[in-house]
């Protein structure tokens, strides 16, 4: 009997080992421990992970919350945010050498470091001891051993070193150059690509409306564009503290809110900024003086560099011995956005410095209040639409079409400026004549396409391939009106040269079945991972391969789609949330959370659809962390 019981005892044992180790090859991740201790906290807050990763933290106090907030985005967001602040710091070569030094150069040469930190002491005391706090509650989970033996830090050897109150003002800094305009791209050369390696960009394509459903009242939705990025970019967090509940949407590393609710008000500022111009200047007429940074090499050695600066005004080069093209960026004086962000959560007045600002917001009676000077304001039925391109109008349009619905229609796929042109566009080609069978089947396709782009249509592949290559050949998009008789039969041939163009180009690359055509083929969204996208001979470098969903969706539609159509670099991802507010305070999102699964030392990415998501701090917790004073 006594041996029975050993065995039996031994084989309960092997099998719970057997489902431990089991538990963790098969998810490949650390449960957090039941309590953490963290210095500086005045009271106990519960840090409790919500269904697909919505964060909620209960605390007594604002202090105590934004130290918790801290820890979660460095439990959580471990290697975006070091590697946003390494980017923001200009010591990106001390990491990936060379190749990037061009990069500190940049950021070195805009004194983000500095003037961040000078920012950061001309703050009034109060919101220096929220970036304290946030830093503190950072700091206690970057010195975790399962934070830093992430798979991305051991991979690349990194060490991590403590997170500074002023950090936070970098990557604001760094974010805010980030937005600035493409137009501004010329003066600063190296902008582009550095954007294309933090695959952080196409924020002008970010959208909000509120329009009044009969049955729910105001429906408050916003999208946030941010690039090609596989990483989370946002982080959904519930506070709850002194009594009040706030539903905001992070940026991990800083405190920028550009979506949340309060009791009073709910908002979306866009993360965009214009806020920079260049101009030219006799050199006498700027008080400009020397300023020196030191830009540390991957050897260990240093480089002096030396620049030329009048309070926002930085030298971009002589033009003449006594004139100067220069740079205005509000980025180059000790300025931050803070006080706006926290405004923001106290229903205040905001005004915003390095960010335009611009966005929307709804008030507690209901109404929506335009935030800033956006581009584009259009009136939909009980409310109104904020947007940024000329695409954005079509956009309100459409919502005065639909009819109202307590859901929102960001999954109607119809464009309207789609059916405009190509109804116009057919009547000029509809004398087609050729003996290219191909070319035939497409001109079949496009008569019959109803203007939609959904994931199976071939209609939509052809249009915006077709207008993809007029535009590449003319430097711009058909009319949207009969030209004069004069002009039409050169307009015909254009669009005859420009459609052969765009179906031997699809044959070259779909291949000569024109059902392989489809919109989900041609336009498929590709979010990258930072780093391994750019150098491929990395370690795990097929782990971190890029993630390819179907595309569906137009810059013309309510989905979000890049196109062809569009000049600047594909931003396929992008965040969306809706709101009830103020007769309801459900609060929903929908986005991307790459995430793979491990088992056996293989890496799996399991289907990454976009997820619906309720912020709702009442549902059951995975996970919950008590974070306590540590006397």
């Amino acid at each position: 009997m006594r041996r029975l019981l050993q065995v039996l005892l031994l084989l309960g044992l092997g099998l719970s080992f057997i489902a431990l180790g089991l538990r963790y090859v098969l998810r490949g991740a650390i449960t957090p421990k039941p309590t953490v201790f963290l210095r500086g906290l005045a009271a106990p807050v519960m840090l409790s992970e919500l269904p697909g990763h919505v964060l909620h933290l209960s605390a007594q106090s604002a202090s105590d919350a934004w130290q918790a907030l801290g820890y979660a985005h460095g439990r959580w967001h471990a290697w975006p945010l070091l590697l946003w602040r390494q980017a923001a710091l200009g010591r990106q070569a001390e990491w990936f050498g060379s190749f990037v030094l061009p990069f500190d150069s940049l950021i070195r040469m805009l004194q983000l470091p500095a003037t961040s930190q000078q920012a950061f002491e001309q703050l009034p005391q109060a919101t220096r001891r929220v970036l304290e706090a946030y830093s503190t509650g950072l700091n206690a989970a970057l010195q975790e051993q399962d934070v830093r033996l992430r798979d991305e830090l051991v991979l690349l050897n990194l060490s991590v070193e403590p997170w500074q109150p002023w950090h936070s003002l970098a990557l604001e800094r760094l974010l805010a150059l980030l937005a600035l305009p493409d137009s501004i791209d010329a003066a600063l050369p190296l902008l582009a690509p550095l954007r294309a390696w933090l695959h952080l960009y196409g924020s002008q394509h970010s959208v909000a409306w509120v329009h009044t459903s009969s049955d729910q009242g105001p429906v408050f939705f916003q999208r946030h564009v941010y690039g090609n990025l596989a990483l989370p970019f946002f982080q959904e967090v519930i506070l709850s503290y002194e009594g009040s509940r706030r539903w905001l949407v992070t940026v991990p590393g800083t405190l920028l809110f550009p979506a949340g609710q309060t009791e009073h008000q709910a908002w979306c500022v866009f993360l965009t900024s214009h806020r920079a111009r260049t101009e030219q200047h006799p050199r006498a007429s700027l008080p400009l003086q020397p300023v020196y940074e030191r830009l540390r090499l991957p050897s260990g050695d240093e480089h002096l560099l030396r620049m030329e600066q009048a309070d926002a005004y930085l030298v971009l080069r002589e033009l003449a011995p006594d004139t100067v093209r220069v740079l205005w960026w509000p980025g180059l004086q000790p300025v931050s956005d803070l006080p706006a962000w926290l405004a923001l959560l106290a229903d205040s007045e905001v005004t915003f410095q390095l960010f335009d600002g611009s966005g929307l917001r709804i008030d507690a009676t209901g109404q929506p209040v335009v935030l800033g000077t956006p581009p584009v304001i259009e009136p939909i039925p009980g409310g109104l639409l904020v947007g940024q391109t000329p695409w954005h109008r079509y956009l309100a349009r459409r919502l005065r079409e639909l009819p109202l619905s307590p859901n929102p229609p960001s999954e109607d796929h119809h464009s309207l400026w789609a059916a405009e042109q190509l109804s116009l566009l057919l009547t000029l080609i509809d004398s087609l004549h050729t003996t290219d069978t191909l070319l035939q089947e497409a001109y079949t396709f496009l008569r019959n396409w109803d203007a939609t782009y959904h994931r199976a249509s071939i209609g939509a592949t052809l249009f915006d391939a077709w207008l993809a290559h007029y535009q590449s050949r003319y430097d711009s998009l058909p009319p949207l009106s009969l030209p004069d008789s004069s002009l039409r039969v050169q307009l015909r041939q254009a669009l005859h040269v420009a459609l052969q163009d765009a179906v031997s180009t699809l044959r070259k690359s779909l291949g000569t079945d024109p059902n392989r055509w489809r919109w989900e083929h041609a336009q498929p969204l590709r979010l990258t991972f930072p780093v391994w996208a750019y150098q491929a001979n990395l370690p795990a470098a097929n782990r971190y391969a890029p993630v390819l969903l179907p595309g569906e969706g137009h810059p013309s539609t309510l989905r979000w789609n890049p196109s062809a159509l569009l000049s600047d670099r594909p931003a396929p991802a992008h965040w969306e949330g809706w709101t009830y507010f103020p007769h309801s305070q459900r609060f929903y999102v929908r986005r991307w959370w790459p995430q793979p699964d491990r088992f056996l030392g293989r890496y799996r990415m399991p289907n990454p659809e976009p997820q619906i998501l309720p912020l709702d701090p009442t549902l059951t917790p995975i996970q919950q962390t008590t974070l306590r004073p540590l006397r």
